[in-house]
């Protein structure tokens, strides 16, 4: 598919020619004089679509990071990829949604960080697979991808599938059915809270895990309980989880769409919030 899949080490020239496919795009459209809007859909539909599948498999460098952001910035401002014309606005400011003042660019890197999340997702959802036995092999043998550390010599592969951990840590959260494998304080699992798990422990609260809140022998809240041990508004949250009567077991799910299923433009959201 065109990668360097053969690179022992990733340096900065190394996906150089990814940084050189935008430059001889936009270098090609500078002829014409385009209005914002004409701009708009060629850099968004072309230029940024560029670097997609090099960013699913690998970190890329920053400085080609910022070289794709430089020719796309140029030719924004000034319809030219070598123009020097005023920046009226900083990149941040343009990368920022529509509906925040922005124009809805792409920041390259923290892109390419939710789209690592991606293979991070499938190493978690798909055990059975090729990939994830061999992955699991080599670098978590006796744990899980999520608790996996980094080792000295590391393949490119895997110290991108460890950039692209840190946005799935932040989005995912385990679904309520036995409730006998979550942990209430380090697990994330209240859907509505801003850090997905309790604010604060108070100090009388004995219980660790959550199928110890359920009323026994059930699956259905004890209110009592739940509300002595938590402060009000953790305790509301909790209560509107609707709990999996018929799950064998807790699940893995993505925090930020209905289906629980990790997505690239929810990651990328999480990231440019979180750089706010």
């Amino acid at each position: 598919m065109g990668l360097p899949t053969a690179v022992g080490k990733v340096s900065d020239g190394t996906f150089d020619y990814s940084a050189d496919r935008i430059r001889s795009f936009v270098h090609g459209w500078g002829e014409d004089n385009m209005s914002c809007t004409g701009r708009e859909v060629l850099l968004k539909a072309n230029a940024q679509a560029v670097p997609t599948y090099p960013m699913s498999c690998f970190k890329l460098p920053a400085p080609v990071c910022k070289k794709m952001k430089t020719y796309i910035s140029n030719y924004w401002w000034g319809s030219s990829i070598d123009s020097h014309k005023i920046h009226w606005q900083k990149w941040s400011k343009l990368t920022a949604p529509k509906g925040e003042g922005g124009m809805g660019f792409r920041d390259m890197s923290l892109f390419n960080q939710a789209m690592l999340g991606k293979q991070g997702w499938r190493l978690i959802t798909r055990p059975d697979s090729l990939c994830t036995r061999v992955i699991k092999g080599k670098y978590f043998p006796h744990g899980n991808f999520l608790s996996a550390t980094r080792r000295k010599r590391s393949s490119e592969t895997w110290r991108a599938l460890l950039h692209g951990r840190d946005v799935l840590r932040r989005g995912l959260i385990k679904r309520v059915g036995p409730g006998n494998s979550i942990n209430i304080w380090n697990d994330n699992w209240i859907p509505g809270a801003l850090k997905l798990k309790p604010l604060l422990r108070q100090e009388h609260v004995i219980v660790e895990q959550v199928d110890e809140l359920f009323i026994q022998g059930t699956r259905r809240w004890n209110e009592d309980l739940v509300r002595d041990s938590f402060v009000p508004w953790d305790a509301e949250e909790i209560l509107k989880i609707k709990v999996g009567v018929r799950m064998v077991e807790d699940t893995v799910a993505w925090n930020y769409e209905r289906t629980g299923i990790y997505s690239v433009r929810s990651a990328y959201r999480l990231l440019k919030a979180d750089e706010r």
